[in-house]
């Protein structure tokens, strides 16, 4: 109770104790929403005039998932909130939650307040709970967000015809079916986030949606001792943009996506054949043994920006067959941040004939954590001596190179010998110091 007086005291101090209770209710909801639930329920003391000003807020935020008495103050504050309509509701509740409490009761109070925003989290030390399946049937839901100790079990189809986002956090699933049912009925989602761990039941991941326009997927499984690989099917018509971290090894396919244009993919595996990637205007991928075949067969005929990470295989030649097949490539990037091995040959010749990117549109290059290796000193002349519009090399050397080699590789590069005259070489990465992912969302 002290600590609501002084917090309450500290209110009136802000915003005077005089004119502001003189101001309409709808406006005073709007000044609380300004500052923390916990804080806006405190002026409940203030004054009769204040008594049930908070209680009228369509937004409510309980976000100290640590705190024991969390809660306690969740519970009775929303038993005596009285908004017709929660516009939104946000409960993260941690590891000193009472196992024991119904932690559904308030799922259901809120649909039955045509809640627009949910956003639970639940880390408590018990298994994961199932929701109300009245959840999953909810016509005003907008955006869902379920994260952590939650079990995601439907017997039937859902239906959620106002839900545009969807973002699941290290859920688990009942069995695959729980997970087909839920996406088949979101018919107008846009946003699906998912985020993943191996004991979520799921073995075969499928999302088919057909309004869906960007998904983020997140696969972390580096321990996969006696993993029974799996699979990542995509098949979404809408869809324009999508991010993919997986180092599980499962197969990955992406069909049935001719509006696609922005892709970043990182994946340990296998990439499988309907791989629909034709339609790409900026590619961020993992340049691995399991990705390249996909790299190197498909026509990227919009290709405008790609950024590549080698990982551990000989990949220079790849990288221009790559390059060959996007003949309106503008921005290369090459990323050496992750994958280097020193050890590993690389193979460098000619091509054939040269890439028409190079001839008519490449204009940016970059290199983050160039080794200056034989071989990608050939790579980087040939890029010089055929690119026509070409206009900033940029290139930061390996951070193990002392400063006399850095100045050293500098000094090389710079004395090869340049077809466009208006290309500028320098070490200092315009494209490749920001987090590149910013580009694909």
């Amino acid at each position: 109770m002290d600590k609501i007086s002084s917090e309450s005291e500290n209110f009136q101090r802000i915003v005077g104790k005089t004119m502001i209770s003189d101001l309409p209710d709808d406006l005073l909801v709007q000044i609380l929403l300004l500052v923390p639930t916990k804080d806006a329920v405190a002026t409940m003391i203030l004054s009769k005039r204040w008594l049930s000003i908070w209680t009228m807020m369509p937004t409510l935020n309980y976000e100290d998932s640590e705190c024991k008495s969390v809660w306690q103050f969740f519970n009775k504050s929303l038993k005596i909130h009285k908004a017709p309509v929660l516009e939104s509701i946000s409960v993260h509740l941690g590891r000193e939650c009472p196992v024991d409490e119904d932690v559904g009761k308030w799922i259901t109070n809120a649909i039955d307040r045509k809640v627009r925003r949910l956003d639970f989290k639940l880390n408590w030390s018990a298994k994961p709970i199932k929701l109300p399946e009245s959840l999953y049937t909810c016509n005003t839901l907008v955006t869902l967000r379920l994260s952590q100790k939650i079990l995601v079990e439907l017997v039937s189809q859902s239906c959620l015809p106002s839900l545009t986002l969807l973002d699941l956090k290290y859920v688990v699933f009942k069995d695959e079916d729980s997970l087909i049912r839920l996406l088949a009925g979101c018919h107008i989602l846009k946003f699906l986030h998912v985020k993943r761990h191996i004991e979520d039941n799921v073995k075969n991941f499928k999302v088919k949606v057909s309004s869906l326009e960007f998904i983020i997927y997140e696969y972390d499984n580096y321990d996969n001792t006696g993993y029974i690989r799996g699979s990542l099917v995509i098949d979404s018509h809408a869809l324009k943009k999508i991010i993919v971290f997986d180092n599980s090894g499962d197969s990955c396919t992406i069909e049935n996506t001719p509006r696609l244009d922005k892709a970043s993919i990182s994946a340990m595996c296998y990439l499988g054949d309907k791989f629909m990637l034709s339609s790409l205007i900026i590619f961020d991928v993992l340049f691995n043994i399991g990705t390249v075949k996909c790299c190197t067969t498909i026509n990227f005929s919009q290709l405008v920006e790609c950024r590549i990470q080698p990982f551990d295989f000989d990949w220079l030649e790849p990288l221009m067959v790559l390059v060959q097949n996007s003949p309106k490539l503008k921005l290369l990037l090459i990323d050496q941040t992750v994958g280097i091995n020193e050890n590993l040959p690389l193979s460098w010749n000619r091509p054939s004939c040269v890439p028409k990117c190079l001839l008519t549109h490449l204009e940016i290059f970059e290199w983050k954590e160039y080794g200056g290796r034989s071989e990608e000193k050939e790579l980087i002349r040939y890029i010089l001596a055929n690119s026509r519009c070409l206009k900033r090399v940029s290139l930061s050397m390996k951070s193990t190179c002392d400063l006399e080699d850095k100045e050293k590789m500098m000094d090389e590069l710079k004395s090869m010998s340049r077809i466009s005259n208006s290309s500028q070489l320098t070490d200092t990465l315009l494209i490749l110091n920001y987090y590149y992912l910013a580009r694909i969302g």
